[in-house]
């Protein structure tokens, strides 16, 4: 009996040990160079793992102007469970620099996950460029559109005609074709 609750006491740790070494917390971040005066993104990515009492970083150098949005997403296939929770923010920097994102820090049961600082180089702007927002960026299949479907530029292509004033248009008159029998 012994033996029994031995071995079933080490699959259970091999169990756990095995689900621990598949928890990841993790940062990434849109950009690692930036033009002064625009906006990056920075996600802190949990996987594999509950996780409560998320601490993010001190943002000293960076202005939060979106933060922190939440998502969450879990997955079954073939008896494999996945499961991700982001926590993400939209930041635009004070001044020009290499600074830090400190790590962040949440809590997996008994321990603590801190993910790696990341260096961020933020450069002088002096001509104004505006770089595109990280949520104005597409991440869907149709991409490959590009914005075909926002705007005309797919007529690029077509030969244009200048529009026809309002005196020059006069309805064509339609010929009838008559068959004898």
């Amino acid at each position: 009996m012994k033996k029994i609750a031995t071995l079933l006491l080490l699959c259970f740790i091999s169990f756990v040990e095995m689900n621990a070494q598949d928890a990841k917390f993790s940062v990434t971040v849109s950009t690692d160079s930036i033009l002064m005066d625009n906006q990056f993104q920075v996600s802190f990515t949990l996987e594999n793992v509950q996780g409560t009492e998320f601490e993010a970083p001190s943002f000293g150098e960076f202005d939060v102007l979106s933060g922190p949005n939440v998502s969450s997403s879990f997955s079954m296939m073939n008896g494999a469970v996945t499961q991700t929770v982001s926590y993400t923010y939209i930041l635009r920097p004070k001044d020009v620099g290499n600074y830090f994102i400190e790590p962040a820090s949440i809590k997996t049961g008994e321990t603590y996950l801190e993910t790696m600082p990341l260096e961020v180089m933020v450069v002088p702007n002096p001509d104004g460029i505006i770089q595109k927002s990280p949520l104005q960026k597409r991440s869907s299949p149709f991409d490959a559109f590009g914005d075909m479907f926002d705007s005309n530029d797919f007529l690029r292509g077509m030969p244009s005609q200048p529009a026809p004033n309002q005196e020059e248009v006069q309805p064509k008159k339609k010929k009838r074709k008559t068959y004898k029998l």
